[in-house]
């Protein structure tokens, strides 16, 4: 496995750190007629880098499944749903540079200035990505979709791991459908 396939599949699932918070972005359409959707379908997405692990995959899809349950959204095995609903995720490292303090004393001269501290970081930033797409014959369509982002803890139990997931989807399933949290 390369280091990116690792970044990406670590992030989707450890991007939530205890109490970290997870920006989440959501877009829909306004022409979509939320009220109407009641039954959904999990749809694997095809060249997803989470199929590299099985483990992660099936923790965002039942975090995803079960969030859906409880908001009153009815899964169906067989039969067309009203909606399908995919996830997949990415990663990207990120550097964080910090100045402690400025420096004093001369430019010149044998000691030259002092006092001055620049630490550097490097961190794992990961995004999940919850597509709801509506079931329209012959022309499905992108009907609201939520990112969250977040860091990368890097030490976790699978327990954590599921944990972690399960509150990102829930997160992000928050605002879904529209109009339905408090803004």
């Amino acid at each position: 496995m390369n280091i990116g396939t690792f970044i990406v599949l670590a992030g989707a699932a450890l991007f939530v750190a205890g109490c970290s918070t997870i920006d989440v972005q959501t877009d829909y359409d306004p022409a979509t007629n939320f009220t109407t959707l009641k039954t959904f379908k999990w749809v694997d997405a095809k060249g997803s880098d989470l199929d590299k692990n099985p483990l992660i995959k099936a923790r965002i899809r039942d975090a995803v499944i079960a969030t859906l349950k409880t908001k009153g959204y009815q899964q169906v095995e067989s039969g067309e749903p009203d909606f399908f609903v995919f996830a997949h995720a990415g990663a990207k490292e990120k550097m964080n540079v910090t100045d402690w303090g400025y420096s004093y004393g001369a430019y010149w001269g044998p000691y030259g200035a002092y006092g001055r501290n620049i630490d550097v970081s490097y961190y794992t930033e990961a995004s999940l990505f919850i597509d709801v797409v509506k079931n329209n014959p012959g022309k499905d369509e992108l009907a609201w979709r939520g990112v969250g982002t977040g860091v990368v803890q890097q030490t976790a139990t699978p327990e954590e791991r599921a944990e972690n997931i399960k509150y990102a989807v829930e997160t992000i399933l928050e605002e879904f459908p529209p109009g339905s949290t408090k803004q």
